[in-house]
């Protein structure tokens, strides 16, 4: 019966995040040729009790997000040389498609499904107290997978991003974002 049928039980991608090594160049892209936007630009998030294979890193990035569609497009511009998956990522000698974020119905019922499944925990961190992990889905995907917990803030800021996006006139493309 129609009424059975469930959600994905990690949820739906939502989100599509690039490594890129210049932001400007790439925001440029994505608002010109894709005519994505607006981008909201973090210079400095805090990326809060970060592991990465296990380990504590003290990573470093410069983020901005905006969305196509109703899919959030995430650039990402590592600003160190921490140990973390965007650094690892760079010294493969790679840029672009870096990971897929989902935001699951229930986070702990996905970490499970994950670690039932055998996929590694790559790096793990709380930004504004939501926590993040990502697993490492590279074999199988060739990116990362990154799932969130559906906190209130989260989600608010997800819907900030797609409302900005629908309601986008061209004008001011790059904004100053805050976490």
């Amino acid at each position: 019966m129609l009424d059975e049928v469930l959600p994905p039980p990690l949820g739906s991608v939502s989100q599509v995040a690039y490594v890129v090594e210049d932001l400007d160049r790439a925001l440029e892209y994505w608002i010109k040729v894709m005519d994505a936007g607006p981008f909201f630009v973090f210079e400095h998030p805090r990326l809060e009790n970060q592991r990465y294979r296990g380990q504590p890193s003290t990573a470093e990035i410069a983020l901005a997000v905006g969305n196509s569609g109703d899919t959030q497009i995430e650039l990402i511009v590592c600003k160190n040389d921490a140990p973390s998956i965007y650094r690892e990522f760079l010294d493969a000698g790679r840029v672009g498609v870096h990971h897929v974020g989902l935001m699951p119905p229930d986070y702990d019922a996905a970490q499970a499904r994950y670690r039932a499944l055998g996929i590694e925990i790559a790096f793990e961190c709380a930004i504004a107290g939501t926590h993040l992990i990502y697993y490492d889905t590279v074999a199988e995907l060739g990116h990362f997978t990154e799932i969130w917990e559906k906190s209130p803030s989260f989600l608010e800021f997800q819907r900030s991003v797609r409302a900005a996006a629908r309601h986008w006139d061209g004008r001011d493309p790059i904004r100053s974002g805050a976490l």
